[in-house]
């Protein structure tokens, strides 16, 4: 392999505030500029990015990794945003690196393994890593992107990542950051996944270096650190800012489904959207989200057509008049027409929406920790 200068950058001021201490909880990495001196830590970063499926595929390209391995690895599995994470004890059990949950600002070390918490992105600021609350990317918090496009802003070709078992498509936009910087790209063959929508959305966009089963994978990792340690150390170049917004053009027409902000087009390869706050989605990602809020609509529909119901029914009773009698008819009326409207809400409510259950199960529960 003869990799290409590293590009080695930290976080921009106008999106992160680290020289004041601390990274802003409401915006997450979103590009970089150039820096004058090599990032300190390890000599490289390998970064795995898994979801649905993956707990297995994560424990055994990391279980089959050398224990001299020369490079830090950080991974995020789509996992739930409440209760502990035991995949660091999990990866323990099958590999001989050490792995935890690293605290906000620590300082990476080789050999090591560093799995982003619960509801916190992980990602890289010259050589520290931050684990913040940002806005969740791709439905996510933690997501893969933002921990793909910071190792690339922070290691240029001294990273490598890794996308493998999980649904629809984060980490993407993320592998083709990594690329584009010169890094080493691995995707887990789709026929060994247990869910290929991870894997075929980046082998689609990316056309990453390598398409491998997980031993394989582990192998070429770790040649790759080692081949890393022997690089002399290259000028440094800015990397591009593949995640703020566009500075003069105009939002797009479609707006956040987590806040309801404008949406901008920030990529297209593949196409991305981000709101002003920074909430991120892919195009199918997006898909999900408006599916989301339709659903959510009908349903609220759903709700008060039934307690329109309700309070005519009741009303009805409190009147103690005959059925005849004209504001008995209008009760009786109410309680018909919303009785009937709710009905024919559910109905469409199963329509549109039970079509995309296979997402839905594809998306399954991320963590699979057991």
């Amino acid at each position: 392999m003869a990799p290409a200068a590293a590009r080695i950058v930290r976080l921009a001021p106008s999106t992160c505030s680290a020289r004041a201490g601390a990274l802003s909880a409401t915006q997450p990495y979103a590009g970089g500029i150039a820096n004058d001196q090599a990032t300190p830590g390890p000599r490289a970063v390998i970064a795995l990015a898994a979801s649905a499926g993956g707990v297995e595929a994560l424990t055994s390209v990391i279980g089959n990794l050398p224990d001299d391995t020369e490079a830090a690895v950080l991974v995020v599995l789509h996992i739930a945003p409440v209760g502990p994470s035991v995949l660091p004890a999990i990866i323990g059990r099958h590999s001989r690196l050490p792995a935890s949950h690293p605290a906000d600002g620590e300082e990476m070390r080789a050999g090591h393994v560093y799995v982003a918490p619960p509801d916190h992105h992980l990602m890289l600021d010259d050589g520290r890593m931050r684990v913040v609350r940002g806005p969740r990317e791709n439905g996510h918090r933690p997501a893969a992107d933002p921990l793909f496009r910071s190792v690339a802003f922070s290691y240029g070709s001294r990273c490598a990542g890794v996308v493998l078992s999980g649904a629809l498509d984060d980490g993407t936009a993320g592998l083709a950051a990594i690329k584009d910087s010169g890094g080493l790209t691995l995707v887990q063959d789709p026929e060994e996944a247990a869910f290929p929508g991870m894997p075929l959305n980046a082998i689609a966009y990316v056309h990453p270096d390598h398409v491998a089963g997980v031993r394989e994978i582990a192998e070429i990792l770790g040649r790759f650190s080692k081949e890393v340690a022997t690089m002399a150390d290259e000028d440094t170049t800015p990397g591009a800012d593949t995640g703020a917004l566009p500075a003069e053009e105009s939002p797009t027409e479609f707006t956040c489904p987590d806040c309801g902000g404008s949406l901008w087009m920030v990529g297209d390869r593949p196409m991305r959207f981000r709101c002003r706050v920074g909430h991120s989605f892919s195009v199918d990602s997006l898909t999900l989200g408006k599916q989301d809020a339709v659903e959510s609509a009908l349903w609220a529909a759903i709700v008060a057509l039934e307690e329109r119901a309700d309070l005519a029914r009741r009303l009805l009773r409190r009147t103690g008049v005959s059925h005849s009698d004209r504001l008995s008819k209008r009760f009786v009326h109410d309680i018909e027409y919303a009785e009937q409207g709710a009905l024919t809400l559910k109905r469409l409510a199963a329509e549109l929406i039970g079509p995309a259950g296979h997402v839905r199960e594809e998306v399954g529960d991320g963590d699979g920790q057991s």
